[in-house]
């Protein structure tokens, strides 16, 4: 009897030593626990496998079978944890390693009553396209011979199109939403007979000094409006906001920028544009046009779905949100939101962040009620360690709602500093605002369109008040 407890006894000592060390390596790579967290978890499994070798060791039959017990446990326990930090960090490795892929989907449209059905039906066809996408058209001429023109004006290009002078355009996905805001039956008059995609990789370089990684940042958060389900695919930028961290005070500045700012688009010449529309290039030149709206560096950038939204505040227990008015929810038929104190789960939470129509300032007020729901989120992550030691899931959960270029080390690495120390935040909130005006505009040269002239002052105190908490230590 002693000499078979032998022979389980030594495995079970070894198996619960190995698989203990394997559990620590993987909490050590994955890099959220404080030090001091670390040493007392290491110290308790050592513990652990000190107490279950003395309990095998044992003379006593009863202690032996305890000793077994609590080593299977150890074991099952050990296995579980090493598969879900083995897992966590493969999804950190993949989704955060600097590098942002950007989609643009080319549609080929015709009008809906043309006899074009597929592609090649359009063989020694007419086919019009914008000129800056000239470099896409030879993709599209891989697939049918066609006889292509290009044109300067996007309105032009689709009225070309209503009046049957040509028989069919090529034009990238995003320019069929700017297209809606003026032709809002567009879906009706046209069909897409053609599809194909192009990938752009954006690489940035990795951070890898240690004293770099917790560190004043700005980052730039674009909420996608696409028709797309993809978030890689470019599309106009319906939220703009400029997220201010600085680690060394505990202050976060949350700055908004109407969707319909008059802005010079990063890389183009000639008319400004609505900042929206700087969207169509890519989160890039988005990032890049915000920079130099405010003369600041931005170190990062969020481009985020519009569903991700409920996904989030569900994830985190819902949020409390104060309304300034009583109001009917335009997006929600049938939910009132009270003045005062408002509990909101994630649909209550999107709906209040998309209302307008019940405001006298319209998109102005859908500003602050952005601003609202994002600080409510901030301010319960950062301060409920469940949540934070589950950022993974809540990544996770999110999927396909959302691209950034935020390596996992500086993720990480905020991650712990906040939960070795857990202070408490201050929140500012600012946003510029400027005339409405009609303009001729970079997307439709030969047409004019609502847009918003900045306030210069609005601007300058703006940026102003970013350096300020950049620097303050």
């Amino acid at each position: 009897m002693k000499s078979k407890f032998n022979f389980i006894r030594i495995p079970l000592i070894l198996i619960n030593i190995i698989v203990s060390i394997i559990l620590l390596v993987g909490v050590n790579k994955l890099d959220i626990l404080p030090t001091r967290y670390f040493v007392i978890a290491a110290s308790a499994i050592v513990i652990i496998n000190i107490l279950i070798s003395l309990l095998l060791c044992l003379k006593n039959i009863i202690l032996r079978i305890i000793g077994i017990i609590f080593s299977a446990l150890l074991i099952i326990i050990s296995i579980i944890g090493t598969t879900y930090i083995n897992e966590t960090n493969h999804f950190l490795d993949t989704s955060f390693n600097n590098n942002v892929v950007e989609r643009s989907s080319y549609n080929v449209v015709v009008l809906k009553d043309s006899p074009y059905n597929k592609i090649e039906d359009l063989t020694d066809k007419t086919l019009g396209y914008l000129k800056e996408e000239k470099d896409s058209i030879s993709k599209l001429e891989e697939a049918v011979s066609i006889l292509s023109t290009q044109y300067e004006d996007l309105y032009e290009l689709y009225e070309k199109l209503l009046n049957g002078e040509i028989d069919s355009i090529m034009i990238d996905e995003a320019y069929l939403d700017v297209l809606k805001e003026d032709y809002p039956d567009i879906d009706e008059k046209i069909k897409v007979i053609y599809t194909f995609d192009l990938e752009t990789i954006i690489e940035k370089t990795p951070t890898t000094q240690e004293e770099e990684l917790v560190r004043p940042i700005n980052i730039f958060i674009s909420g996608s409006d696409s028709r797309s389900d993809n978030i890689s695919n470019k599309s106009r930028s319906d939220v703009n906001m400029l997220v201010t961290i600085n680690p060394n005070t505990h202050q976060i500045l949350l700055t908004s920028i109407p969707r319909d700012y008059y802005v010079q688009v990063h890389g183009q010449t000639g008319l400004k544009d609505k900042l929206t529309h700087a969207g169509i290039y890519g989160i890039d030149i988005s990032t890049k046009t915000v920079e130099d709206l405010f003369d600041v560096e931005i170190d990062y950038s969020i481009k985020i779905g519009m569903n991700a939204v409920p996904a989030v505040v569900d994830l985190v227990g819902g949020i409390e949100i104060y309304s300034d008015i009583t109001f009917d929810s335009f997006h929600m038929p049938g939910w009132v939101v009270q003045k005062g104190m408002n509990k909101m789960d994630g649909a209550k939470a999107l709906a209040y962040a998309r209302e307008r129509y019940a405001y006298a300032s319209g998109d102005r007020h859908r500003i602050q009620n952005q601003q609202q729901v994002l600080e409510a989120v901030l301010e319960k992550v950062l301060a409920d360690k469940s949540i934070l030691l589950k950022y993974d899931e809540l990544l996770s959960t999110l999927g396909n709602l959302y691209r950034t270029d935020i390596p996992r080390e500086v993720i990480t690495a905020f991650v712990k500093e906040q939960l070795d120390t857990m202070p408490t935040w201050t929140f500012e909130t600012q946003w510029v605002d400027g005339k409405g005006a009609s303009m001729n505009t970079h997307t439709a040269p030969a047409y004019k369109r609502y847009v918003m002239i900045p306030y210069d002052d609005d601007v300058k105190n703006a940026s102003f008040k970013i350096k300020e908490v950049l620097s303050a230590e």
